[in-house]
């Protein structure tokens, strides 16, 4: 296999520019000294983690967090408030979650950065080996069958984890797809045509979960590119702008269009036609004005941030309550080594218990519908304090570094399906209000579904999808 030694990206000297004009004017705004904390974060996260042809994910997940962190910033200076107007110790979390995520990502490059990277032309030769047709046709199929599966044997099932897992495996004909569009520079109406159905079948839910097909595509993007240059950074911020208006279309009208869905039920289900879904969205977006959309970018902002609770969790932690010493990440641990398949017996975990005991705030919970993380940090901060926290971040890094290892070194399959296996397994380390027990139980329940799957199932699969020419 042809290889890179780093496959380092070149940086336009423009792009440094900026960075440090940004860095230093936005000291000039209302709580500038984190907007620029928040910005110095971002830029250091791409050096250590940005490299041509590596997968996009490990890129996008780390941002992904980082905009949770500056999005409380932006929302403070929205209302034109100081950082600590709603908790005392705001400014200790923002920059704590700016160095925390520092921490793992400078963990993670230094285990991964010496791993080879495949050269573009190498990785376009191996996906121009598939067969294009019957990689479609197995996206199509695990869409709709594992989907299908899901829905006949229900939520209640001690096979649901399981399931839910096995339903993630269409992202990975999903992108591999993708690598083939662009290794052969063609079926591109058909892939966009893939995109539009994840797209608008997500909406046609009560949870309405289309980023999702968003975020696979631009993890797809990253991966593909080859030099950050002014041109790029200027066609990302214009595609951030556009994915911004319909973050702040959806949180106008989510509220009246999840009403309309359940009827009034208060139950997350769907009662009415696909038809009559789009016609409420259509109906709803037609009727915005400029009020509903500067309220929805508020809330937005409210929504995406996610370090209130870690800034409580200072507050009340310790002055009313004493650390865990790390019995609130042993919890986490030893829950998720108890699988329901084996435990049917095993109580439903509620997130939001604990975080109303950390934070003080009085969350409705499962009882509502709701559910609300303290988020792997707060976890942290929890257990050991402001330095101490740290620990358990980097050990994050640490168990990252050991996944990306695991499936790339995977040489008994086409490194395009590898690639895809780190995108959707990394996927699961996108939000940094996850809490610390379903980030561990999520990331090693899909490490062993697809470490199982790349020994067994696709070995086989990829032999098939091999054109018969080869």
């Amino acid at each position: 296999m042809s290889i890179q030694s780093t496959g380092k990206s070149k940086i336009s000297p423009a792009i440094v520019g900026l960075a440090i004009a940004l860095l230093v004017g936005v000291l000039a705004f209302r709580n500038g000294i984190y907007l620029s904390a928040c910005l110095l974060t971002a830029f250091l996260m791409m050096v250590f983690l940005f490299r041509t042809n590596r997968p996009g994910m490990v890129v996008l997940a780390f941002l992904l967090q980082w905009t949770q962190v500056i999005a409380y910033v932006v929302w403070m200076n929205s209302s034109d408030q100081d950082i600590n107007h709603l908790s005392r110790h705001a400014d200790v979390a923002v920059l704590s979650g700016c160095l925390g995520l520092i921490v793992i990502a400078a963990t993670f490059s230094l285990g991964i950065n010496k791993i080879p990277i495949i050269k573009p032309g190498e990785l376009a030769r191996k996906a121009r080996e598939l067969d294009e047709k019957k990689v479609l046709l197995v996206y199509i199929v695990s869409t709709f069958f594992l989907s299908g599966l899901q829905f006949a044997l229900g939520t209640n099932s001690g096979f649901v984890q399981i399931l839910a897992t096995l339903g993630s495996i269409k992202w990975v004909f999903f992108l591999v797809y993708g690598f083939i569009c662009w290794a052969t520079k063609k079926n591109w109406l058909i892939f966009s045509v893939m995109v539009a159905f994840e797209f608008t079948s997500a909406l046609y839910s009560y949870f309405s979960n289309f980023k999702e097909v968003i975020l696979m595509t631009i993890a797809l993007g990253i991966m593909l590119v080859r030099h950050v240059s002014f041109k790029q950074v200027l066609g990302g911020l214009l595609a951030g702008t556009l994915l911004a208006f319909v973050l702040i279309g959806w949180t106008a009208i989510k509220s009246d269009y999840r009403n309309f869905v359940n009827q009034g039920t208060g139950q997350q289900v769907v009662e009415v036609s696909r038809t009559e879904a789009f016609g409420k969205i259509t109906e709803k977006v037609g009727t915005l004005s400029w009020d509903d959309l500067q309220l929805a970018s508020y809330l937005l902002l409210y929504r995406l941030q996610y370090i209130l609770h870690l800034a409580k969790a200072m507050d009340r932690v310790p002055e009313v309550l004493p650390h865990e010493e790390g019995n609130v990440w042993w919890e986490n641990i030893t829950y998720v080594l108890e699988p329901r398949l084996f435990f049917p017996d095993k109580p439903i975990y509620e997130a939001t218990i604990k975080t109303n005991k950390y934070t003080g705030i009085r969350y409705t919970g499962r009882a509502k519908g709701a559910s609300f993380s303290l988020g792997y940090f707060a976890d942290s901060y929890v257990d050991f304090g402001y330095f101490g926290m740290y620990l358990p971040l980097a050990l994050i890094g640490l168990a990252l570094i050991g996944i990306y290892r695991l499936f790339i070194g995977m040489n008994n399959v086409s490194i395009v399906f590898r690639y895809a296996f780190i995108n959707v397994v990394f996927y699961e380390f996108c939000a940094f209000e996850a809490d610390g027990l379903f980030l561990f139980g999520r990331l090693t329940l899909l490490t062993l579904v697809y470490f199982v799957l790349a020994k067994t199932v696709f070995p086989r699969l990829q032999s098939w999808l091999y054109k018969k020419s080869l």
